[in-house]
């Protein structure tokens, strides 16, 4: 089974934190069901965490050990998924009309939002696209606005791949989401991917999380590549929150909104009532393109 583990380990650290009944009532039970099919569905070596995870004790244990290496890890993960999704949303309420999730992983949103008969477009790997398949066609999460497209972004333009598609309309206002996709690409097929978005309907908006690594001391950066290498992945785009903005406003995008871990603590934490923290320099942004 070829797969991401980054994303693997994504959905089962979502898992793990949602069955808490204070963080699972801020996800819909769709989105609930969807992560504990998939965590079921994992390779054996992943698999376990299913029934581990549903011990309060070993929950304990893996969020204590997971804080004293990375602090603030698990509750970003939580955090990236609950804004992501709500900033999706809200731009589907003002009329956006469909979604392309670029490096979509194991994400939910295509399965999500396309029973909703939201068009959705699912671009990543030609291996994670296949396993991802299998996984939604298994478990019914399947349906004809549904498109899962082999992409790769290092050798291929996804604005190219996505007018190939019958069923895309490049004229349709689009959300394209980018969740901790930037952080593990070069520079150039980064500007390509913000130049496609730039070339199809101006309405368009871009919903993406970024990574300021230069924002962890030394201890933690070197725990986040550690865990980033153990599983075969390495992180590319390594530049500062402000240099992304910068780069993304000088290729045509313009940040209208920004949640940062201030932000995340006094809304959702205080709000679910936990003490844990969201690592530093994480962001969820979104961004229009320049008029």
């Amino acid at each position: 089974m070829t797969i991401s583990h980054t994303a693997a380990y994504i959905a089962v650290k979502l898992y793990g934190l949602t069955r808490k009944s204070a963080f699972a009532e801020k996800f819909d039970p769709f989105i609930l069901n969807y992560y504990e099919q998939l965590v079921s569905a994992l390779p054996p070596h992943l698999r376990w965490h299913r029934k581990a995870l549903r011990s309060s004790a070993m929950r304990s244990f893996f969020i204590l050990s997971e804080e004293l290496l990375l602090p603030g890890d698990l509750m970003h993960i939580l955090c990236r998924k609950y804004y992501v999704g709500k900033q999706v949303q809200a731009l589907l309420d003002e009329g956006f009309e469909q979604i392309v999730n670029l490096g979509a992983g194991f994400d939910h949103l295509g399965a999500y939002h396309s029973q909703q008969k939201i068009p959705v477009f699912e671009l990543d790997r030609a291996s994670m696209i296949s396993e991802k398949k299998s996984f939604l066609e298994q478990h019914d999460f399947s349906n004809n606005n549904l498109h899962l497209v082999p992409c790769d972004f290092e050798q291929q333009r996804a604005g190219e791949v996505l007018k190939s598609l019958e069923a895309f309309d490049p004229k349709k206002k689009t959300v394209f989401v980018a969740e901790g996709l930037f952080d593990y690409l070069d520079l150039l097929p980064s500007e390509n991917l913000i130049e496609d978005i730039l070339s199809m309907n101006r309405k368009n908006k871009l919903v993406t999380t970024f990574f300021s690594i230069d924002q962890l001391n030394y201890f933690h950066r070197s725990v986040f590549k550690g865990g980033v290498a153990l599983v075969g992945e390495s992180l590319k785009f390594k530049i500062t929150r402000d240099e992304f903005v910068e780069l993304l406003e000088e290729l045509g995008l313009i940040l209208e909104e920004e949640i940062d871990r201030a932000y995340m603590k006094q809304d959702f934490m205080k709000e679910i009532g936990t003490n844990l923290p969201v690592m530093k320099g994480f962001y969820v942004q979104q961004y229009s393109i320049k008029v």
